[in-house]
């Protein structure tokens, strides 16, 4: 059982029901709707990270599996390894990106790998790493890496502080699996 509880969607206030809108079927949405006021907060800026983003699809995915996986994070790894599937990454580089090694990396994936591992550790990336990246990112890409990288850091303490667990049924990961062809 969570340690906050999912909740069921028909008993959602409508405050509930206008904030989650068609994620329902997210545990994570139905486990962070407990505080309206939070999820109106949180969930918009994640997905400003993840829809709107700077960087390419396989940049923000690279950031996000390699956060998750230095977090320990299980259930929004698992999700974005669907997510990087339907961005037509390979499973050699969803391997590579969570492991952070591999035949399947190129140099430039191996420098947002070490800006994760820096953040991770340091907080703060590395001035050997910022140069390599700042010839080929601008500035507002520079800052969301930081951001990315921080709020998927984020993402991983609310998942295992909160014990939310993997979507139970086929029905639910399927949508999720749609989504994924969205951003």
């Amino acid at each position: 059982m969570n340690r906050i509880p999912a909740l069921d969607p028909a008993s959602f206030s409508e405050e509930q029901k206008t904030l989650v809108g068609e994620w329902t079927y997210l545990e994570f949405s139905r486990v962070l709707i407990n505080s309206p006021r939070m999820y109106g907060t949180f969930v918009p800026w994640l997905k400003e990270l993840i829809a709107e983003t700077a960087l390419s699809p396989r940049d923000r995915q690279i950031v996000c599996l390699r956060m998750l996986e230095l977090c320990g994070d299980v259930y929004e790894k698992t999700h974005h390894v669907v997510i990087s599937r339907k961005c037509g990454l390979s499973e050699p580089e969803i391997t590579a990106f969570i492991s952070g090694e591999g035949d399947a990396l190129t140099d430039e994936d191996r420098d947002v790998l070490g800006a994760c591992g820096e953040l991770y550790r340091d907080q703060r990336i590395g001035d050997g790493t910022w140069q390599r990246l700042s010839q080929r990112y601008s500035q507002e890409q520079l800052m969301e890496l930081v951001f990315l990288a921080g709020c998927y850091q984020t993402m991983a303490m609310l998942t295992k502080s909160f014990d939310i667990k993997l979507e139970p049924d086929l029905e639910s990961f399927n949508e999720l699996r749609d989504y994924a062809e969205e951003v």
